[in-house]
Protein backbone atom coordinates (compact mmCIF):
# COMPACT_ATOMS: atom_id res chain seq x y z
CA UNK A 1 0.00 0.00 0.00
CA UNK A 2 1.08 3.04 -1.46
CA UNK A 3 2.23 5.84 1.52
CA UNK A 4 0.36 9.18 1.51
CA UNK A 5 2.00 12.35 -0.32
CA UNK A 6 3.30 14.36 2.64
CA UNK A 7 1.34 17.43 3.34
CA UNK A 8 2.60 20.59 2.60
CA UNK A 9 3.61 23.35 5.47
CA UNK A 10 1.38 26.51 5.67
CA UNK A 11 4.20 28.91 6.00
CA UNK A 12 2.90 31.45 7.71
CA UNK A 13 4.71 34.25 9.44
CA UNK A 14 5.01 34.72 13.05
CA UNK A 15 3.47 37.83 12.93
CA UNK A 16 0.49 39.97 13.68
CA UNK A 17 -2.30 40.84 10.83
CA UNK A 18 -2.21 44.38 10.96
CA UNK A 19 -5.62 46.68 10.56
CA UNK A 20 -5.38 49.14 7.22
CA UNK A 21 -5.20 52.18 9.64
CA UNK A 22 -2.25 50.29 11.42
CA UNK A 23 0.23 49.61 8.43
CA UNK A 24 -0.35 53.28 7.15
CA UNK A 25 0.42 54.46 10.69
CA UNK A 26 4.03 52.09 10.60
CA UNK A 27 4.31 54.09 7.36
CA UNK A 28 4.26 57.28 8.86
CA UNK A 29 6.15 56.03 11.50
CA UNK A 30 9.22 54.62 9.70
CA UNK A 31 9.46 57.11 7.54
CA UNK A 32 10.29 59.68 10.55
CA UNK A 33 12.32 57.13 12.36
CA UNK A 34 14.48 57.05 8.52
CA UNK A 35 14.50 60.91 8.41
CA UNK A 36 15.77 61.28 12.31
CA UNK A 37 18.42 58.49 11.74
CA UNK A 38 19.40 60.02 7.97
CA UNK A 39 19.94 63.67 10.46
CA UNK A 40 22.01 61.89 12.85
CA UNK A 41 24.57 60.30 10.06
CA UNK A 42 24.55 64.03 8.78
CA UNK A 43 25.24 65.58 12.66
CA UNK A 44 28.51 62.82 12.58
CA UNK A 45 29.49 63.78 9.58
CA UNK A 46 29.60 67.05 10.08
CA UNK A 47 31.38 66.59 13.39
CA UNK A 48 34.47 64.69 11.09
CA UNK A 49 34.51 67.46 8.99
CA UNK A 50 34.64 70.13 11.41
CA UNK A 51 37.69 68.41 12.67
CA UNK A 52 39.27 68.11 9.67
CA UNK A 53 39.02 71.72 8.78
CA UNK A 54 40.36 71.96 12.75
CA UNK A 55 43.22 70.87 11.87
CA UNK A 56 44.14 72.23 8.38
CA UNK A 57 43.07 75.83 9.79
CA UNK A 58 45.94 75.41 12.16
CA UNK A 59 48.37 74.21 9.80
CA UNK A 60 47.39 77.78 8.04
CA UNK A 61 47.85 79.39 10.98
CA UNK A 62 51.42 78.10 11.86
CA UNK A 63 52.33 79.14 7.86
CA UNK A 64 52.62 75.84 6.68
CA UNK A 65 51.90 75.47 2.55
CA UNK A 66 48.27 74.50 0.81
CA UNK A 67 49.91 71.06 0.60
CA UNK A 68 50.65 70.23 4.23
CA UNK A 69 47.23 71.65 5.16
CA UNK A 70 45.43 69.33 2.68
CA UNK A 71 47.72 66.34 4.09
CA UNK A 72 46.50 67.15 8.04
CA UNK A 73 43.31 67.59 7.34
CA UNK A 74 43.00 64.01 5.53
CA UNK A 75 44.78 62.78 8.53
CA UNK A 76 42.62 64.20 11.13
CA UNK A 77 39.17 63.00 8.87
CA UNK A 78 40.32 59.83 8.64
CA UNK A 79 40.84 59.24 12.16
CA UNK A 80 38.19 61.09 13.30
CA UNK A 81 35.72 58.43 11.29
CA UNK A 82 37.26 55.78 12.62
CA UNK A 83 36.69 57.01 16.40
CA UNK A 84 33.07 58.44 15.44
CA UNK A 85 31.92 55.25 13.78
CA UNK A 86 33.05 53.29 16.89
CA UNK A 87 31.90 55.62 19.07
CA UNK A 88 28.21 55.49 17.38
CA UNK A 89 27.81 52.51 16.72
CA UNK A 90 25.01 51.38 19.66
CA UNK A 91 23.49 54.63 18.74
CA UNK A 92 23.13 53.74 15.48
CA UNK A 93 22.17 50.12 15.50
CA UNK A 94 19.62 50.93 18.35
CA UNK A 95 17.98 52.97 15.24
CA UNK A 96 18.56 50.07 12.45
CA UNK A 97 16.85 47.57 15.08
CA UNK A 98 13.92 49.52 15.11
CA UNK A 99 13.41 50.17 11.57
CA UNK A 100 14.10 46.47 10.72
CA UNK A 101 11.61 45.42 13.42
CA UNK A 102 9.16 47.75 11.88
CA UNK A 103 9.58 46.03 8.41
CA UNK A 104 9.52 42.38 9.90
CA UNK A 105 6.81 42.77 11.36
CA UNK A 106 4.53 43.12 8.39
CA UNK A 107 5.55 39.88 7.27
CA UNK A 108 1.83 38.29 7.70
CA UNK A 109 0.04 41.16 6.98
CA UNK A 110 2.08 41.48 3.05
CA UNK A 111 1.18 37.97 2.63
CA UNK A 112 -2.75 38.64 3.16
CA UNK A 113 -2.86 41.71 1.34
CA UNK A 114 -1.26 39.92 -1.55
CA UNK A 115 -3.93 40.84 -3.90
CA UNK A 116 -7.40 42.04 -4.07
CA UNK A 117 -9.06 38.78 -4.57
CA UNK A 118 -6.99 37.18 -1.53
CA UNK A 119 -8.37 40.27 0.65
CA UNK A 120 -11.83 39.95 -0.36
CA UNK A 121 -11.69 36.43 -0.19
CA UNK A 122 -11.70 36.81 3.82
CA UNK A 123 -14.05 39.25 3.99
CA UNK A 124 -17.22 38.06 5.90
CA UNK A 125 -15.52 35.01 7.11
CA UNK A 126 -17.60 32.69 9.34
CA UNK A 127 -20.87 35.16 9.59
CA UNK A 128 -24.85 34.43 9.04
CA UNK A 129 -24.52 36.96 6.46
CA UNK A 130 -21.85 34.93 3.77
CA UNK A 131 -23.51 31.86 4.85
CA UNK A 132 -26.54 33.57 3.90
CA UNK A 133 -25.22 34.86 0.82
CA UNK A 134 -24.13 31.50 -0.18
CA UNK A 135 -26.89 29.62 0.04
CA UNK A 136 -28.75 32.02 -2.24
CA UNK A 137 -25.93 32.28 -4.44
CA UNK A 138 -25.96 28.87 -5.45
CA UNK A 139 -27.48 26.87 -8.61
CA UNK A 140 -28.07 30.55 -9.75
CA UNK A 141 -27.60 31.75 -13.30
CA UNK A 142 -24.98 33.20 -15.50
CA UNK A 143 -27.43 36.29 -15.54
CA UNK A 144 -28.02 36.28 -11.73
CA UNK A 145 -24.22 36.18 -10.80
CA UNK A 146 -23.48 38.98 -13.41
CA UNK A 147 -26.67 40.59 -11.84
CA UNK A 148 -25.62 40.22 -8.03
CA UNK A 149 -21.40 41.11 -9.11
CA UNK A 150 -23.07 44.45 -10.38
CA UNK A 151 -25.00 44.93 -7.53
CA UNK A 152 -22.08 44.27 -4.70
CA UNK A 153 -20.10 46.51 -6.75
CA UNK A 154 -22.86 49.41 -6.96
CA UNK A 155 -23.70 49.02 -3.41
CA UNK A 156 -19.97 47.97 -2.56
CA UNK A 157 -21.18 45.25 -0.29
CA UNK A 158 -17.96 43.18 0.17
CA UNK A 159 -19.36 40.50 1.78
CA UNK A 160 -21.71 39.22 -1.18
CA UNK A 161 -18.44 39.95 -3.20
CA UNK A 162 -16.64 37.36 -1.52
CA UNK A 163 -19.56 35.20 -1.53
CA UNK A 164 -19.57 35.65 -5.30
CA UNK A 165 -16.06 34.65 -5.42
CA UNK A 166 -16.38 31.47 -3.99
CA UNK A 167 -19.17 30.65 -6.16
CA UNK A 168 -17.60 31.47 -9.28
CA UNK A 169 -14.32 29.85 -8.17
CA UNK A 170 -16.06 26.57 -8.52
CA UNK A 171 -17.17 26.99 -11.95
CA UNK A 172 -15.35 25.64 -15.11
CA UNK A 173 -12.91 28.64 -15.60
CA UNK A 174 -14.72 29.09 -19.42
CA UNK A 175 -18.57 28.80 -17.39
CA UNK A 176 -17.12 31.69 -15.33
CA UNK A 177 -19.78 34.80 -15.75
CA UNK A 178 -17.02 37.46 -14.76
CA UNK A 179 -13.55 38.16 -13.75
CA UNK A 180 -12.88 37.22 -10.14
CA UNK A 181 -9.85 39.52 -10.45
CA UNK A 182 -11.73 42.37 -11.11
CA UNK A 183 -14.66 42.27 -9.15
CA UNK A 184 -12.28 42.39 -6.26
CA UNK A 185 -10.36 44.78 -7.40
CA UNK A 186 -13.54 47.43 -8.11
CA UNK A 187 -14.71 46.29 -4.25
CA UNK A 188 -11.31 46.04 -2.94
CA UNK A 189 -8.33 47.29 -5.06
CA UNK A 190 -7.46 50.68 -3.68
CA UNK A 191 -7.68 49.39 0.34
CA UNK A 192 -5.30 46.99 -1.08
CA UNK A 193 -3.38 49.04 -2.84
CA UNK A 194 -3.01 51.32 0.25
CA UNK A 195 -1.87 49.01 2.13
CA UNK A 196 0.64 47.30 0.13
CA UNK A 197 2.59 50.99 -0.59
CA UNK A 198 2.41 51.49 3.06
CA UNK A 199 3.95 47.78 3.52
CA UNK A 200 6.78 49.05 1.01
CA UNK A 201 6.92 52.38 2.07
CA UNK A 202 8.20 50.74 5.68
CA UNK A 203 10.73 48.47 3.88
CA UNK A 204 11.92 51.14 2.24
CA UNK A 205 12.72 53.28 4.92
CA UNK A 206 14.05 50.31 6.50
CA UNK A 207 16.71 49.85 3.84
CA UNK A 208 17.28 53.36 3.28
CA UNK A 209 18.78 53.69 6.91
CA UNK A 210 20.68 50.48 6.31
CA UNK A 211 22.17 51.80 3.31
CA UNK A 212 23.02 55.21 4.75
CA UNK A 213 24.61 53.36 7.77
CA UNK A 214 26.74 50.81 5.48
CA UNK A 215 28.18 54.28 3.00
CA UNK A 216 28.63 55.93 6.54
CA UNK A 217 30.82 53.12 7.90
CA UNK A 218 32.67 52.09 4.49
CA UNK A 219 33.39 56.28 3.91
CA UNK A 220 32.51 56.12 0.39
CA UNK A 221 29.43 55.78 -1.83
CA UNK A 222 27.74 52.62 -2.83
CA UNK A 223 26.47 52.94 -6.26
CA UNK A 224 24.85 49.42 -6.49
CA UNK A 225 22.58 50.10 -3.34
CA UNK A 226 21.54 53.54 -4.35
CA UNK A 227 20.10 51.80 -7.55
CA UNK A 228 18.20 49.04 -5.87
CA UNK A 229 17.00 51.43 -3.38
CA UNK A 230 15.65 53.47 -6.27
CA UNK A 231 14.13 50.91 -8.29
CA UNK A 232 12.30 49.60 -5.31
CA UNK A 233 11.24 53.28 -4.48
CA UNK A 234 7.34 53.34 -5.45
CA UNK A 235 5.89 55.15 -8.19
CA UNK A 236 3.98 58.05 -7.28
Amino acid sequence: MAEPAPSLPLNIPDKPLLATADVISLAEVAARRAEKFGALIDTLEAGVAKRASDAAESLARAGFNPGDQTAAADKARAIARREVVANSSETRWAHLKELSAAADSLATTAQLWASPITVLSRSGLGTPERTAYMQQLEGSGIVELKNMAAFAVASGNKVLGAALVSVVDRMPARSRPFSAQDLADRLVGEETRRVQDAIAAVKLAAQRAINRNREWEAGKVRPLDRVKLAMNKPKE
